[in-house]
């Protein structure tokens, strides 16, 4: 045998070997597991409101529309900031100036109707309680659209914190059920995933228009409970 087959002959041999080896070690480490999840669910009282408003007017210029705007606007911010809290909100959420047209059906043109001012405000509010004082008082300054009121908690992580140690305590049960029934054994945690479902902020709705607001009786807001979901994947090795 030549110098060169010798050479050739021993490097396909540590190849096939290598191989062979290898495969030998993978063989070796595979793991019997089992796959289980669990799910957790934490419910809490909600301890924080927003409340979207606007103030919308239309004039037939737009220096008209700004100014009644402002002026609307100003007394809505008022009543609103004598209803808060110290550590409740108010902050401008966006303005808008924008010309309205309306289409005429006897004439099959398009009318210029003026201009539309909108000035969107965002509450939030921590005494719950005061919500429908807030909507009835801000009617009676000349809000005239309320956008939306949604129901939410500031101790998020603590519920997701519980809601997370019930899904493992609901996963570890699972796998205990099914490990004596398949008569095996769990030795330890190979994997374990979590994922969260983040609470989905309550809404309810609200009535704005009051034909006598001293007459009538206060806006009801009654919010419901907020769930927080958790969830996690645990892979066991067993036996």
């Amino acid at each position: 045998m030549t110098m060169r087959s010798a050479i050739l002959f021993a490097c396909l041999l540590l190849i096939f070997t290598g191989g062979y080896v290898s495969h030998a070690q993978d063989g070796q480490n595979v793991k019997r597991t089992l796959s289980v999840t669990g799910n957790g669910k934490a419910d809490t009282a909600p301890d924080v409101a927003y409340l979207t408003l606007s103030v919308e007017t239309l004039a037939k210029n737009a220096s008209q529309a700004v100014k009644v705007n402002a002026e609307t606007s100003n007394k809505v911010i008022q009543v609103i900031k004598s209803k808060l809290g110290k550590n409740d909100k108010v902050s401008t959420a966006g303005y808008s100036l924008t010309p309205v047209y309306e289409y005429n059906n006897q004439t099959n043109k398009t009318d210029f109707k003026g201009y539309r001012a909108s000035n969107r405000i965002i509450v939030e509010a921590h005494n719950l309680k005061e919500i429908g004082n807030i909507i009835d008082s801000t009617a009676e300054a000349g809000l005239n659209n309320i956008e939306s009121l949604s129901f939410d908690t500031t101790k998020r992580d603590e519920f997701r914190r519980e809601a997370l140690t019930r899904a493992v305590n609901d996963a570890k049960t699972t796998a205990e059920t099914l490990a004596k029934a398949a008569g095996v054994k769990i030795t330890k945690i190979l994997q374990l995933s979590p994922s969260f479902d983040y609470p989905v902020p309550v809404y309810r709705d609200y009535a704005l228009a009051k034909e006598s607001a001293t007459a009538a009786p206060p806006t009801p807001i009654e919010p419901g409970d907020i769930s927080v979901s958790a969830s996690v994947n645990i892979v066991y090795e067993i036996e």
